[in-house]
This record gives structure tokens, C-alpha cells and sequence, in this order.
């Protein structure tokens, strides 16, 4: 996907990572699933051992 590189990821920079989907997982735990057209950077940042953080923003309804 164009415009998403590594290099200014790990400098961070936010992107956003379009579609993805919250789903309960029991009382008190949630999974964010990820794009996969995404994969690549997942692969990456999981390769070298990358932490990261993950911020939410909920967009004002129009």
C-alpha cells in the first residue's frame, strides 16, 4: 500500500489503518483485528521484535 512505509512508521508518525473490526472476547478482554492488506507491516514490525502502541480515536458522527 502506498504511502505506508516502515522507516516512517518506526519515527512515530500515526497513520491511519483503515478498516478493523472490535470483537468481546469474554468479560473483561477485546481483540482489535487488523486490515491485512496491512500484513506486510504487521510481518515487519513483528520480525524486529517492534513494540507499539495503539492509540483509538472515535470520530464525531456526522
Amino acid at each position: 500500500m502506498a504511502g505506508f512505509s516502515y522507516a516512517a512508521i518506526i519515527k512515530g508518525r500515526p497513520y491511519p489503518i483503515g478498516s478493523r473490526a472490535v470483537v468481546r472476547m469474554g468479560k473483561d478482554r477485546y481483540l482489535i483485528y487488523l486490515p491485512v492488506n496491512l500484513n506486510y507491516l504487521w510481518k515487519e514490525l513483528h520480525e524486529r521484535k517492534v513494540k507499539v502502541r495503539v492509540y483509538i480515536e472515535v470520530p464525531e458522527e456526522e
